[in-house]
């Protein structure tokens, strides 16, 4: 895929692949708290992480297969330590799978409309919580939880910019052209659960439509991003988390000026 940017990061690749690795080294030493949503709109709760200082905006994680692990709790106090006033949402009530075939089944039982329940009260939790001020909310989600960001950024108000890790896509022409606010894809090469040819499709439909959209190509497999999956890649992982917080920096004090920007950059091992 060409890019309209001439420029492009190439990212080495992290080393041979091990079966089952170690997502990290050490059990991270977690600073949020679990908070009920039921004041706005949601019997669920969520892990809420708080900034030292003053927030820049704040962020809805959605987990993907593996729930509201350890994992997505560390993500979300890497972004308060950021600046952000981050809540991770859950989706399975409670429920923190051991295995793949344990999230997959789970993940099947997730509801749209229950999902979007709880978006949306994280999303008016985050405008409205009398404990901080935050103007501006981002959303960001992790395969499963991608799906649901994208169809949350089209249908939540209050949103200001979505990020998806290879989450499943939508090709409908009628339902991309409803998208108002900027998205950033990183899509994993090695992704088997969608083709690449639905993902080109995706990205061209997008460039018709002309909404803003900035896709960023990883040679490495889904799950790359998320420290509770046996296929998280430190190293990827962490040139898409720099790439995550300066698209949210940009969207979160620019104008609204760069609707039909397409940026695509290709990671690769080259």
């Amino acid at each position: 895929m060409q890019s309209e940017s001439s420029s492009s990061i190439l990212v080495k690749p992290a080393g041979v692949e091990k079966e089952n690795p170690s997502p990290q080294p050490a059990e991270p030493i977690l600073r949020g708290a679990l908070v009920k949503l039921t004041d706005f709109g949601s019997d669920d709760v969520g892990y809420l992480s708080i900034p030292d200082q003053e927030p820049k905006g704040g962020v809805v994680l959605v987990p993907g297969k593996w729930g509201m692990s350890q994992g997505i709790k560390f993500l979300a106090d890497r972004f308060s330590k950021e600046g952000y006033v981050a809540l991770a949402v859950d989706l399975f009530n409670g429920i923190v799978p051991k295995d793949s075939s344990y999230a997959a089944d789970l993940s099947r039982f997730v509801r749209e409309d229950s999902a979007l329940g709880v978006i949306s009260a994280a999303v008016r939790f985050l405008h409205e919580s009398p404990r901080f001020h935050t103007d501006k909310v981002g959303i960001v989600g992790w395969d499963l939880g991608g799906e649901y960001t994208f169809e949350a950024a089209l249908t939540i108000k209050g949103i200001e910019a979505a990020i998806i890790y290879y989450g499943e896509v939508d090709t409908e022409k009628k339902k991309l052209a409803k998208l108002r606010v900027p998205l950033c894809y990183f899509y994993a090469e090695k992704d088997k659960t969608i083709s690449k040819e639905k993902i080109i499709r995706f990205v061209n439909m997008l460039e018709e439509e002309k909404k803003p959209l900035a896709f960023y190509s990883f040679d490495t497999q889904e799950g790359f991003a998320d420290p509770s999956s046996s296929n998280y890649d430190p190293t990827n992982a962490e040139a898409a988390w720099h790439i995550s917080i300066d698209f949210l920096e940009k969207k979160f004090n620019s104008p609204k000026k760069e609707m039909g920007l397409l940026e695509k950059i290709i990671h690769s091992k080259d």
